[in-house]
């Protein structure tokens, strides 16, 4: 789960432009993310089964991630500038929620000093270990994948600015199919495996730099509008084949992954056409702004309600 709020249009086209659909489409993720947690810990929560593969919304976060950083970052932006603003975007909400986290009578995982240290330095996704990985406040593994995203960001945007996009899609593109092929491989070796697989960093990447792909596109008028309801209709299709089949979530990643960037592209084009709809109201544009609190709290809470 990422902190960034509305895109902006940082090209020649559209230029300043907002893009709220993306904003409002974190609160759809923010909100799957939590009713499997809900389903997990809490007995009486409803319709277990139907929100069993609602952790795959942070797959969705990753994609997305990509594409905004892609978009509204200036490829000319110092390296020290960028992680400057992200550090103090996102450890401040990290660190005061570690600390809530030690003050809970319950948590997911016993307290560990590596754990401690892992998540205050936030390398815990790096770790096999599920007491340091889902340690202290569960959720914040998530963070810990996203600030290597972060480290890697202003060289991938560059590299989007300068390349040619078939080299683009050969180097980014191919990069996604490794490491889905990875995830998948240590999602048919085992649960411990597949566990390791939807937390690890480097793997996860292939999200990242796919959506970062997708802003390039989007930023040289290769992608034509998509209507947003087809993108809805992907990921709910999706759905409809895997719900109940208990993938391995490294491998329920990896199916969902396509159509969630044909959502985000569906949402961004549709946003610069100018086309009204009910992702550009207030009130979703406000729960997206303020999703990412939310992400940070809901599983401690779920586990101090249970």
């Amino acid at each position: 789960m990422t902190s960034d709020g509305v895109a902006h249009v940082p090209g020649v086209s559209g230029r300043g432009q907002d893009l709220p659909r993306l904003t409002s489409l974190r609160a759809f993720a923010a909100l799957a993310v939590f009713l499997f947690h809900l389903a997990r810990h809490i007995e009486w929560a409803p319709l277990r089964l139907t929100f069993a593969e609602g952790y795959v919304g942070v797959a969705f976060f990753y994609v997305l991630s990509g594409f905004v950083l892609t978009w509204s970052t200036r490829p000319s932006l110092p390296a020290r500038e960028f992680y400057v603003r992200r550090f103090a975007r996102v450890y401040p909400s990290h660190f005061v929620m570690l600390v809530v986290a030690l003050l809970l009578p319950r948590l997911v995982m016993p307290v560990t000093p590596e754990a401690l240290i892992a998540n205050v330095l936030l390398v815990q996704a790096w770790f096999p270990q599920w007491e340091i990985a889902f340690g202290i406040n569960s959720v914040s593994w998530s963070l810990s994948v996203e600030f290597f995203f972060y480290l890697c960001a202003p060289f991938l945007i560059r590299l989007g600015d300068r390349w040619p996009m078939r080299r683009l899609i050969v180097a980014f593109g191919g990069w996604f199919v490794l490491m889905s092929a990875v995830a998948v491989a240590m999602g048919l070796a085992g649960n411990a495996t597949s566990v390791y697989a939807y937390t690890n960093p480097l793997i996860r990447s292939g999200e990242f730099v796919l959506g970062c792909l997708a802003a390039v596109a989007v930023r040289r008028g290769l992608v034509p509008r998509i209507p947003v309801t087809l993108g809805v209709g992907a990921v709910a299709l999706t759905w409809l084949l895997t719900t109940g089949r208990w993938l391995p979530q490294s491998i329920a990643d990896v199916v969902y992954v396509p159509a969630f960037l044909l959502l985000v592209l569906a949402a961004a084009t549709t946003d610069l056409a100018g086309r009204p709809g009910l992702l550009t109201s207030r009130f979703l544009i406000y729960a997206g702004q303020v999703s990412f609190g939310f992400y940070l709290v809901h599983e401690p809470l779920c586990v101090n309600l249970r």
